[in-house]
């Protein structure tokens, strides 16, 4: 129907109409993050109220979409500092129809999860001759078309921030997509998913499940990704869209280059490291513990100017091959098996290990070796 710029974010954004026909096919892709919430939709008295009127035609407030890989050249022509755009009939025809075929894997469900899943659910409790005519009826929907990874997670966090149905992990596992399609460009980097069946067995592979949290926890600042406590996950939502707003702060709305840097750092220590000390980086808390770290220093006005100082001097050193050691891998190893199984749980100790040990490294821009650090962080366990 027509289309926006959004000059937070920097991205074109299309209002469309859809059947519910089109909008269930297109969605597919989200079934498995549906399926997390179904139980509590079913036990909703809220959504069974939603199913009963939907059976009734109601129209269901719009669905928020992005889609990746679609050909949006047409909107070129378009000023983003015009308020309000006139689209032509003949361009708006052009991206209905790069829109009409685009394949459901290309497609993530932004703010609506519990709306398609009251869809699915209300289709599967009518009769067959019910089902035509239920199929044929309308919603609205804005699309985020070719928007990237990190304006999505900002708008994601931001729209369900007042709502809590879904924790933030939650998110960050449905957008996983997204951000795989961000790294992948990496050089080195060969990202792993659930389907492919495989174990890391060289550096640069990471599974994606891994990056995911990574990203959570370079977010929020902390290597502990599991949050019980809706009070702390609050806070924790605000704090990862300020983080996330540092980087939409940028002249360039796709500015991608926070997680994106620690990830390349990661990748780099990790080839440094090489064949032999492959098992640093397999190990999910060691990734974890160093994006909450990387994550703080890179919120932090004192540690911003000593973060990419600090890591090149890592990377330089584990480099050298006159410093074997300089991440210090023997000393954390023989560290993490000192941990008493019986007072701490191994694995949160070791995540708040690498946590302090990095954080204390950059505080100290490289100038105390990491083993120094590990040892000055295992003193606080």
């Amino acid at each position: 129907m027509g289309i926006d710029y959004d000059n937070r974010i920097n991205n074109f954004m299309v209002s469309a109409r859809a059947d519910y026909d089109w909008y269930l096919e297109k969605t597919k892709g989200s079934e498995e993050n549906l399926a997390i919430q179904r139980d509590i939709i079913k036990g909703s008295k809220p959504y069974k109220n939603l199913r009963a009127d939907l059976k009734m035609g109601c129209i269901l407030p719009t669905i928020v979409l992005a889609v990746r890989d679609v050909d949006v050249s047409v909107t070129e022509k378009y000023d983003p500092n015009d308020g309000f755009m006139r689209a032509s009939r003949k361009d708006l025809d052009v991206l209905e129809g790069e829109l009409r075929g685009i394949n459901s894997s290309h497609v993530d469900i932004v703010d609506g999860l519990q709306r398609t899943n009251a869809l699915r659910q209300t289709l599967e409790e009518l009769d067959e001759a019910e089902r035509s005519t239920f199929l044929s009826r309308s919603l609205r929907l804005e699309i985020w078309v070719n928007i990237a990874f990190f304006p999505l997670a900002y708008r994601m966090l931001l729209l369900n921030a007042g709502q809590r149905p879904m924790s933030m992990k939650h998110q960050i596992d449905i957008l996983s997509g997204g951000l795989a399609k961000d790294l992948q460009d990496l050089p080195g980097i060969e990202i792993i998913r659930l389907k492919d069946h495989k174990r890391r067995v060289k550096p640069g592979q990471f599974h994606l499940s891994t990056l995911a949290q990574a990203f959570q926890a370079w977010m929020q600042r902390s290597p502990n990704v599991d949050r019980t406590n809706l009070v702390v996950e609050t806070m924790v939502v605000d704090e990862a869209l300020d983080s996330l707003g540092i980087d939409l702060s940028d002249n360039d709305g796709n500015q991608r280059d926070g997680f994106r840097q620690f990830m390349a750092w990661v990748l780099a220590l990790d080839k440094a490291l090489g064949e032999e000390k492959n098992r640093f980086f397999a190990n999910d808390t060691v990734v974890l513990g160093f994006a909450a770290a990387i994550g703080f220093a890179h919120k932090n006005e004192t540690l911003q100017d000593r973060l990419v100082g600090a890591m090149d001097r890592l990377i330089a050193d584990t480099t050298n091959s006159d410093l074997s050691d300089a991440l210090g891998v023997e000393t954390f190893d023989q560290i993490r098996r000192s941990i008493d199984t019986k007072r701490s749980n191994v694995g949160e100790a070791t995540r708040g290990l690498v946590f302090r040990a990095v954080r204390e490294y950059i505080m100290q821009e490289g100038t105390s070796p990491m083993v120094e650090c590990w040892t000055q962080s295992a003193s606080m366990m």
